[in-house]
């Protein structure tokens, strides 16, 4: 009788075994997994264990759902490719992975996180297109990827992004010029497009910018004249237009026009 007593404890008593990872849990070993080098082991805390992931260093998690809400792993001196899993975080807002070392490209799972509303890769060496599935991201407020070695001209669907106020894809290796949809950007503060390679006529654009405080569009091969509507963006406060092919005066009341330039 007591041996079919230990018997019937040993099947009742719960089990304490591991359980399998599941959800954002798996999207962040996903991400995990491409990194080929943590010098400064900001990932040790990213294991299979039961741990919860929202403890991880660099993941946040929102106290209602108890999901990824931010990633932020930026300068942590990070090496390897930026996984798809990352558009599997569909609760991401907030993407910081800037003065890393990642390449590969941006894989247009980004799209999937239609939350996000900050995207700052910048300082890396990602290669490829900017991914066009990016219109998705229709609550992206910043969306910063200078300084990599991105290439082709810049997707259309940027200009749906209606939330966008800061815009810096500086120093890639772009095509075309400036795009005329930035003129639907309304709520743009910051544009920097400077050491683009971009071309072509120094577009009609930003006259309905009435928040820009800051555009650079230097070192590309822009050529025309300043158009006058361009002197409506009265908000303006840093404008870098040199090392290009511009022709043309500035008008001699340059002050009154634009009273906030630094």
């Amino acid at each position: 009788m007591f041996a079919v007593l230990m018997q019937f404890v040993a099947f009742s008593t719960p089990t304490h075994a591991a359980v399998a990872p599941t959800g954002d849990h798996l999207a962040l070993l996903a991400i995990k997994s491409m990194i080929k080098d943590d010098p400064q082991g900001v990932m040790v805390s990213w294991n299979h264990s039961v741990t919860n992931f929202c403890q991880w260093q660099g993941v946040t998690c929102g106290s209602r759902h108890h999901r990824v809400t931010i990633l932020d792993l930026s300068s942590s001196g990070l090496i390897g490719t930026l996984s798809p899993s990352v558009g599997n975080l569909s609760f991401l807002r907030v993407i910081r992975l800037q003065n890393n070392s990642f390449s590969g490209e941006i894989h247009p799972e980004i799209g999937r996180l239609f939350r996000l509303r900050e995207l700052r890769l910048s300082n890396n060496s990602f290669t490829g297109n900017i991914p066009a599935t990016i219109m998705n991201c229709s609550d992206l407020q910043v969306l910063h990827l200078g300084y990599n070695n991105l290439v082709g001209k810049i997707p259309d669907g940027i200009g749906l992004l209606s939330m966008l106020n800061l815009l810096i894809l500086h120093v890639n290796i772009l095509e075309g010029g400036i795009p005329p949809f930035i003129s639907n950007l309304t709520l743009l503060e910051t544009i920097s497009l400077a050491d683009c390679q971009l071309g072509g006529i120094f577009p009609d654009v930003f006259q309905r910018l009435t928040h820009l405080r800051r555009l650079a569009v230097s070192g590309n091969n822009l050529n025309g004249t300043i158009p006058p509507s361009f002197y409506n963006c009265s908000s303006l406060e840093q404008v870098f237009l040199d090392d290009n092919q511009l022709n043309g005066r500035l008008p001699e009341n340059l002050s009154l026009i634009l009273p906030h330039l630094i």
